[in-house]
């Protein structure tokens, strides 16, 4: 208690504001805050204060916590209630018996405090608030902490720096904690901290302003120019995940993707026609790769005009022929519309009808942006009329080319200018909109030092609801991908894909991520599963970067290794620009298509029981998991060379690829005995070892004893429908048990059936004269034509010896499933 007191008196001298109480039960307590002073100055800018504000502490549910400071007159920006901002907040929570957490108010000078544990985990002090700049500063317990992003940073732990949370269009750059900011497409002001005690928990700021967070000197100091101050505690325990899972309950939980998604994807800029696209699958196919999903970059588009299609190029009986081959298609999307062929367009004429774009707050007219469709005008995805323009634009396309998914870019939202444009010819064909002209902002800080309508939007462009671009610039990538689900419901698709780049809090119920442009360096594949790791706890677990790289030339090396770590990547995605040379696998060498007939091959194997891992989260939760998600008790799993390199795929799983020129590395193994997945070689846990894969094998990847996972047996994979019912166990018990899971599902690709799907819990035991296999009820039959067993010395009848003398295989087939829910082999 000693030092929070002397914390108080440190932060005294910067605090501006006393609290004055005036509502206070157990689960609800209100201030006044108030201060005498007008203004404060920040780096020669005079800031005016708000001088009369509300505090408002809700204490939500025994582990959560809701923090609110806002303006007493209500009119500064919040976060919408609509879909898709629809969030699990509580409104008037009851009072609960206990709470996992106190709640400390000092008063004058206002300091907020959360304490477990004897300690103080979360606290906001040295408060400024003002209409275009608030700033508090929050001291952490420690350095175990990781989020606020999305940025491209090298290791997946929060370091010191300077940060900026704003979305932006900037490719193929590399975080470095210094100005001029490196902030990417997303806001996440999510952070996953671990607490003194052992326990982790989730602090999100609800905000989506535009952010800088400086943490230097063991302070984080948060700066925001607008909105309010909105901070939600999810407290956890021992375990990162449980608290990941709190937040992702709080957002409402992320969408089960259909299983096709999971499959192979090849993309590049540059295929200028269907005849070429027809030809990459079918030397995929010629060079034993599987593939299942095709796409087209702008180059499908009539001169790159939205929702329009080159049929010269591109005809329509070409798509039904790439359907036969068995793959899917998965064309762009952007937003901005082209005005350059004015109602011939349909998505021009359809947008001044309904309309719905946005205006210039210094013409009243229609806002002049340049994007790849030339001169554009930008969807306003808060107007009244846009959910019915949008989904008959996605009607209108799919009446051209029956797309499968759809790719969403652009959507920060991008533009080629600083702001307006000027346009050679204006399109001055409608009425001007005195309501919407507005006064350029000026602001006291600007986070990232870079203009806000750098590339974008100017900030003082009123949308739909006079809301300020500046205040919903990071929410409309999230609205963009909410209608675009939306759209391909109203279509009949049942689990609607669609990859998008901005993404916001709750994206993960309508949409999956891809990391953006990034480079074709070694340095982008090292920091790539940092990003996956990233967005396991913003809830989008189906993530992943363009594999070998998207700009600049990749080499032989470094797409095998990338081929690697794309087989643990949820999305798994060749693509690479117009101006590098082609990446397809098979173009790169012999190296190259090994690794990826070998890799490639696993993972399909592999895939069923994957997206079972994903059915077993329940929308909740990581999948791709840093070592000490699993193991957070043993420290040796958070030093940073296992912390950035290693996984597991939920708890059984892990993943050990080599991110750097060479052949060999170290990882660690944690405290249990682990089994190569390939060979049965057992490697003991609770040391590290060194490890060495050529360039053209298959990933390290190894099995924890205890668990079992379920592969399919088919030799020769074309595509996910190669796929039958035909598998093999292989299980690493310890004790004399392992246990798994495996989705009850006849028919993977059936996506009614796959989100209503159980799942079959399966058990192996070893018995003194026969090994037990029981199931839960299933409805589908699993015919087992082997079962591996590592650790096991073959001593049954029934067995052979494996690879090494401790492993044992049972030769099939045998039935499980339907009717039999048990299997002995003596």
């Amino acid at each position: 208690m000693l030092i929070i007191i002397l914390l108080n008196l440190q932060v005294a001298v910067y605090t501006r504001y006393a609290a004055t109480q005036v509502k206070n039960t157990a689960a609800f307590k209100q201030f006044k805050l108030h201060t005498s002073e007008t203004s404060v100055s920040r780096a020669g800018h005079k800031i005016n204060l708000e001088q009369n504000l509300i505090l408002e502490i809700r204490q939500e549910n025994i582990d959560q916590v809701d923090i609110q400071i806002y303006d007493e007159a209500n009119k500064h920006f919040r976060i919408p209630s609509d879909p898709p901002f629809n969030y699990n907040d509580v409104k008037d929570p009851q009072q609960f018996d206990h709470y996992d957490y106190d709640v400390k108010v000092q008063e004058n000078p206002i300091a907020i405090q959360i304490q477990r544990d004897d300690a103080t985990i979360f606290q906001i002090t040295d408060l400024i608030f003002s209409e275009t700049y608030i700033e508090f500063t929050h001291i952490p317990q420690n350095k175990q902490m990781w989020g606020l992003g999305e940025r491209n940073q090298v290791g997946f732990r929060f370091r010191e720096g300077i940060y900026t949370l704003f979305a932006r269009d900037e490719p193929n750059i590399i975080e470095d904690g210094k100005r001029p900011g490196k902030h990417v497409y997303s806001s996440h002001p999510v952070l996953l901290s671990m607490e003194e005690s052992g326990k982790f928990n989730v602090m999100f700021y609800k905000t989506s302003s535009p952010m800088d967070v400086t943490y230097e000197e063991d302070k984080m100091k948060f700066i925001t120019i607008g909105g309010i101050i909105h901070i939600k505690l999810f407290l956890g325990d021992s375990s990162p995940r449980t608290a990941i899972k709190k937040y992702h309950q709080y957002l409402g939980g992320w969408m089960l993707p259909p299983f096709w998604g999971f499959g192979f994807h090849q993309c590049r800029w540059g295929y200028k026609n269907s005849s070429v696209l027809i030809d990459v699958v079918q030397q995929y196919q010629k060079n034993h790769i599987p593939i299942d999903i095709i796409w087209t970059d702008l180059d499908y588009m009539d001169d790159r005009q939205i929702f329009s299609v080159d049929n010269h190029n591109f005809p329509k009986k070409d798509y039904q022929y790439l359907k036969g081959l068995g793959v899917r298609y998965i064309p762009l999307l952007d937003v901005a519309v082209g005005v350059k062929y004015g109602a011939k367009d349909q998505g021009y004429k359809k947008g001044t009808e309904y309309d719905v774009f946005l205006y210039s707050p210094y013409t009243g007219y229609r806002f002049q942006g340049y994007v790849w469709p030339g001169d554009s005008y930008f969807p306003d995805f808060f107007h009244p009329n846009i959910s019915q323009y949008w989904n008959e634009m996605h009607e209108h396309l799919y009446e051209q080319v029956e797309f499968d998914g759809l790719w969403v870019d652009m959507n920060e939202p991008a533009n080629f200018c600083e702001g307006e444009c000027n346009w050679s010819t204006h399109h001055r064909d409608h009425p001007k909109r005195e309501d919407k002209l507005n006064k350029e902002i000026i602001f006291p800080y600007i986070p990232g030092e870079i203009p806000l309508a750098n590339k974008t939007l100017p900030p003082h462009l009123l949308h739909h609801g006079q809301y300020l671009h500046k205040d919903v610039h990071n929410l409309y990538g999230i609205m963009d991908s909410y209608y675009t689900y939306q759209a391909q419901k109203a279509l009949g698709k049942v689990q609607p894909f669609q990859i998008t780049r901005s993404t916001f809090p709750g994206t993960g119920k309508y949409a999956q991520h891809w990391t953006g442009d990034n480079g074709a360096s070694w340095d982008f594949l090292y920091l790539s599963l940092g990003q996956v790791f990233q967005f396991q706890i913003f809830g989008i677990p189906m993530v992943g970067a363009d594999v070998c790289g998207f700009m600049g030339d990749t080499n032989d090396k470094l797409c095998c290794r990338w081929i690697q770590l794309g087989f643990f990547y949820p999305f798994f995605r060749n693509h690479n620009n117009d101006l590098s040379k082609p990446q397809e696998f098979f173009n790169l060498g012999v190296q190259v298509v090994q690794s990826a007939q070998k890799n490639i091959h696993l993972r399909y194997t592999l895939l069923k029981w994957f997206y079972s891992i994903f059915i077993r989260e329940q929308n909740h939760g990581s999948i791709i998991n840093p070592l000490f998600f699993i193991f957070p008790e043993d420290y040796l799993t958070y030093r940073d060379f296992v912390m950035d390199t290693q996984l597991l795929i939920g708890e059984e799983l892990m993943g050990a690829p080599i991110l750097k020129e060479g052949v060999t590395r170290v990882a660690y193994f944690p405290d249990s005995n682990w089994y190569d997945l390939i060979t049965g070689l057992e490697l003991k846990g609770k040391q590290d070892h060194t490890l060495y894969c050529s360039y053209n094998e298959i990933v390290p990847i190894f099995i924890r004893s205890g668990y079992l996972v379920i592969q399919n047996t088919k030799e020769i994979i074309k595509n996910l429908k190669s796929l039958d019912n035909h598998y093999r166990i292989i299980a690493a018990p310890i004790n004399s048990e392992a246990k798994g899971v495996f989705a009850d599902l006849d028919n993977f690709e059936d996506e009614e059936k796959a989100l209503e799907a159980e799942l079959i819990n399966i058990k192996l035991v070893v018995e003194e004269k026969s090994v037990k296999i029981s199931i839960s009820k299933s409805h589908s039959e699993l015919i087992i034509d082997e079962i591996l067993i590592y650790g096991l010395e073959c001593s049954y009848k029934q067995c052979t010896s494996g690879y090494y003398k401790y492993n044992s295989v049972f030769k099939g087939p045998f039935s499980l499933g339907q009717d039999k829910t048990e299997l002995v082999l003596k």
